[in-house]
């Protein structure tokens, strides 16, 4: 699957903006983000610190979900994790969840992000789907239509996830048909219990290591292609919000430069006929 890219000059100038900003935070020495003295910053300033944050949560959003990719194509220290009661079943339903809720954090960041782009005004607990969409400012821009789609193609996610979350579900038959196999043989290790050679014959324990390996290898492929496709809607998102940004970034800026040229207006007007 060919993703498609944040636009690199909408990047570069969306950057641009931001290392202003940072140049401005870095000079205003009483400026602290844990503070929220927004008001330090000049209005482009205080504009572009609250975008630029969702934009950084995204990314790292994004990267995190790549993470799971990664630790799920090993179980390393099986040793450890075994003596600590953790199996590799385990190790993967931990990451299907982060899976699960992180997938479910980026569709939270889009809204917010809209909100903070269209300076929408809403705090972060109203900036709900039924209230963007009331706004007459954005419910028929593209960039709602993105989280609208995105939406719907992570639907099955989200569920798994609010399952998850809400009422400490996880919906998976393959992965409780496996650990039931898997505990049967752990009491009978545990225990000295003997089996026999009906339960023996039926699952052996190469074959239920087979479904073990198969269903991992499953859910990496899995996750994976969510994974590419939540970094196409980031991108659509993206290059669909950033000029609206950008736009409004322009307009507080020329803003500012006006506000200063009428200030040196009228300290010449005071130097020439009040002095």
């Amino acid at each position: 699957m060919k993703i498609t890219e944040f636009n690199g000059e909408l990047f570069k100038d969306f950057i641009e903006i931001v290392h202003r900003t940072m140049k401005e935070i870095h000079n205003h020495p009483e400026y602290n983000l844990s503070k929220n003295n927004y008001n330090l910053l000049s209005h482009e300033g205080k504009y572009a610190d609250k975008v630029f944050s969702i934009y950084s949560k995204i990314t790292e959003v994004k990267e995190d979900l790549r993470k799971i990719e990664i630790f799920l194509r090993r179980f390393p220290l099986k040793k450890f994790y075994e003596e600590n009661e953790i199996s590799h079943l385990d190790y993967i339903k931990y990451h299907t969840e982060v899976f699960y809720h992180k997938s479910n954090t980026l569709l939270d960041l889009f809204k917010l992000m809209v909100n903070e782009v269209y300076e929408l005004g809403y705090s972060e607990k109203k900036c709900t789907w039924g209230n963007l969409i009331k706004s007459e400012i954005v419910k028929e821009t593209l960039s709602i239509k993105v989280i609208e789609f995105y939406h719907k193609s992570f639907k099955h996610i989200i569920e798994a996830r609010n399952f998850n979350t809400h009422r400490g579900i996880f919906k998976d038959s393959e992965k409780d048909d496996i650990q039931s196999s898997m505990i049967i043989y752990k009491n009978s290790e545990k225990f000295n219990i003997e089996i026999g050679d009906d339960f023996r014959k039926m699952m052996p324990k190469f074959y239920l290591e087979y479904k073990l390996k198969k269903y991992k290898n499953d859910k990496l492929l899995y996750i994976k292609s969510g994974n590419n496709v939540a970094e196409q809607y980031i991108n659509f998102f993206m290059n669909v919000t950033i000029p609206e940004f950008l736009k409004r970034a322009k307009e507080k800026e020329f803003e500012a430069l006006t506000s200063e040229e009428i200030n040196t207006i009228e300290e010449q007007y005071k130097m020439i006929f009040l002095s």
